[in-house]
């Protein structure tokens, strides 16, 4: 988003522009798939780290949307419901060698060190990757993890599926068994 921003400063700085004529949008505008699908991440990780009432209305969700684990959505909530933090949580009983509770929002919001943004199918830590929830594999795919996991045990994922119109219908989350 900073280069998308950057490019449109030069342009206007290029074209001699002296300031006076119109005002440049406030954002950047989405260019393609791709920069939809991190926009969407980027809102949603933001929502996660300081879930408030203007986080939470940056961020593009569909007017309903299904959380899961791993490949199955087990919870479907209204955007407005997913407001909530609470909302978020899943039971996670026998999943993945753990019992609990866990929330995407809570795996996001902990993490201390640098998140990296992905897009697509993605390695599970060190085994092949997990196929998305079949009501959603036709839609793409925007990945956050952390940056460097200590390991296997440390590792996690958070999967947004988003569609052609850059509202995000469904949100996974999954962990490394121990």
């Amino acid at each position: 988003m900073r280069r998308s921003a950057a490019c449109v400063l030069l342009a206007v700085i290029l074209a001699g522009c002296d300031g006076k004529g119109a005002a440049p949008p406030a954002e950047p505008a989405v260019t393609s798939q791709a920069d939809a699908n991190r926009a969407a991440m980027a809102a949603l990780i933001a929502f996660a780290r300081a879930p408030n009432d203007t986080t939470w209305a940056a961020v593009p969700f569909a007017g309903s949307v299904d959380l899961g684990l791993a490949d199955n959505l087990y919870l479907h909530r209204s955007a407005r419901e997913l407001r909530d933090p609470p909302a978020w949580t899943l039971s996670a009983e026998a999943f993945r060698g753990r019992a609990g509770k866990v929330s995407a929002l809570d795996l996001i919001a902990s993490e201390q060190g640098l998140l990296r943004m992905t897009e697509g199918p993605h390695p599970h830590c060190a085994a092949p990757p997990v196929t998305p929830p079949p009501q959603v594999s036709d839609l793409e795919r925007v990945v956050v993890q952390p940056r460097d996991p200590d390991g296997c045990l440390d590792w996690w994922t958070v999967d947004a599926f988003v569609d052609d119109g850059g509202k995000i219908r469904a949100v996974t989350l999954d962990l490394w068994e121990p």
